[in-house]
């Protein structure tokens, strides 16, 4: 990984990236200062935590650029909500190792006549609200002009006219508004 490419990510994928690097470290130095000592077991888990923090690492980057390539290059469509899940349980159970469940959209688009069925879970770029959307009206969906499956539907822009559609494009025409997506 070249150094410019951490330095142009955004600052909540730099921090995981960060965090996955200090256990990655670790898990390596401990590794080798011990390899002789420790039993198979701990060899294996401490493998796949140091391929899971690379794994992960990727991921993170791969998810900031798609990010980055859609504000860069968006356009604007109707989208409509087909699943809204909001778990009950925000956090997570440390004893039993349950991690926090996340909030989840799935919805569909159309561009150019093709529809497009996509889904996402909250993160650090954009949030899903806890209160249920209205699930009738249509709301606004910006996506990568040259990638429509690289998208995001903004729940906080509904749309229950024409007017409201061309006013959003209005709003979005120089840059993508603050709280639409996560910038920094």
């Amino acid at each position: 990984m070249k150094i410019r490419v951490f330095f142009d990510v955004q600052y909540g994928t730099r921090v995981k990236i960060i965090i996955l690097s200090i256990i990655l470290i670790c898990a390596v130095y401990y590794l080798f200062r011990n390899y002789k000592t420790i039993d198979l077991q701990l060899k294996l888990l401490l493998v796949i935590g140091i391929l899971g923090s690379i794994w992960m690492s990727y991921y993170e980057i791969n998810k900031n650029e798609n990010v980055t390539h859609l504000i860069n290059n968006f356009e604007l469509t109707s989208g409509k909500v087909k699943q809204y899940i909001i778990p009950n349980i925000k956090e997570g159970v440390a004893s039993s190792g349950i991690s926090p469940a996340r909030d989840r959209v799935k919805y569909e688009y159309y561009v150019n006549d093709l529809k497009i069925e996509n889904a996402y879970d909250e993160s650090y770029f954009i949030a899903i609200p806890d209160k249920k959307p209205d699930l009738s009206i249509l709301y606004l969906v910006i996506y990568e002009k040259t990638n429509p499956k690289n998208s995001f539907i903004l729940l906080n822009y509904p749309i229950t006219s024409p007017e409201d559609f061309e006013r959003y494009k209005e709003m979005f025409k120089d840059k993508i508004p603050a709280n639409a997506i996560k910038q920094d």
